[in-house]
């Protein structure tokens, strides 16, 4: 198996978050029927079925009502959206798939979200519990196809623990993890899916970030950004970061994989994070951001803009903000 090139790591690049007037709710789509984006509010109940649409300089160009459920996933590139809604055929939940610029089609029953896209047609569904299934779904034609069985585990779990595993944008690994009752991290094993077996891996910290492209892991040792290619197991320093009190929040990939970014710091009305860090995996850059209005929540395909969001008592409040990293 070809392992990646080793990320570039040291460097220091600037990130500017500039705020733009758009006026947004939590559910946002880029380029949604050709709006620069589409929005929707969270709160109160059946808000998130009133859309508009905003040109570029924030004019609503449209109102419209989409009544979708569960959780909506737009590909990297931006072409498609996969979310939930009711089957008029069957009065049950489904997936559906529209094209920014075209009509819906069903795809598949089911109760669960897309949790990630695997490729330009495909999106992963997860279990309904911790150890079950991982499928994938063909947005051309809703086929469905097995991409992990999860093993047995590596031990026998004691009364109250907790297992899980978590898959690499690849789909070549899985990461297994074991809390107690506690939620304290027990262990950690690395899977080999074309192998079916485990393999030795060195202390990945707490519950990795893995990237939703390739074989990536993330994760925060002290002030020290860290990062291991699964393939072989091999761990580099991307850099450091200045010190805070507190776990990091609010944690964000790109589509494509190549910007991360995560926050220090409560939310509320009146408050932004005390910082955001991002990390441009390809290049290996990191930037702070000193007190920015709110964590990324999330990245337009292109990744010139993104969602800012504060945690608020009933629903995220968002604001847009143009995006540039140097």
């Amino acid at each position: 198996m070809e392992c990646a090139p080793a990320i570039p790591s040291g460097g220091r690049g600037t990130a500017t978050l500039t705020l733009l007037p758009h006026v947004v709710g939590p559910h946002v789509l880029f380029g949604l029927d050709g709006s620069f984006v589409a929005s929707a509010y969270a709160y109160p109940l059946g808000a998130q079925w009133q859309w508009w649409e905003l040109a570029d300089d924030g004019t609503r160009v449209r109102e419209f009502e989409w009544r979708w459920q569960l959780a909506i996933l737009q590909s990297p590139d931006g072409r498609k959206a996969v979310y939930g809604a009711i089957d008029p055929a069957t009065g049950k939940t489904g997936l559906f798939v529209r094209d920014m610029n075209g009509p819906e089609r069903f795809l598949v029953q089911s109760e669960r979200p897309a949790s990630a896209w695997l490729d330009a047609d495909r999106v992963r569904l997860d279990p309904v519990n911790d150890l079950g299934v991982f499928r994938a779904i063909d947005t051309r034609g809703g086929a469905e196809q097995i991409v992990f069985i999860p093993p047995p585990p590596p031990a026998v779990k004691a009364p109250g623990e907790l297992d899980s595993f978590e898959l690499s944008g690849d789909l070549r690994w899985a990461i297994f993890m074991r809390w107690d009752a506690g939620g304290a991290l027990l262990r950690q094993d690395l899977f080999d899916v074309a192998q079916q077996r485990y393999v030795a891996v060195p202390a990945l910290g707490l519950d990795p970030w893995l990237a939703p492209v390739g074989d990536l892991a993330l994760w925060l040792d002290g002030t020290q950004v860290r990062a291991m290619h699964l393939c072989d197991r091999r761990v580099m320093t991307i850099g450091t970061i200045s010190a805070s009190p507190g776990a990091p929040r609010g944690v964000a990939w790109s589509g494509d994989g190549r910007l991360f970014s995560f926050s220090f710091g409560m939310t509320d009305e009146q408050t932004g994070p005390e910082r955001v860090v991002v990390i441009d995996v390809e290049r290996g850059l990191i930037a702070e951001v000193e007190r920015p209005w709110g964590r990324i929540q999330q990245w337009s395909p292109d990744m010139h803009y993104v969602v800012l969001a504060r945690s608020t008592f009933h629903a995220p409040a968002s604001k847009l903000a143009k995006f540039e990293f140097k």
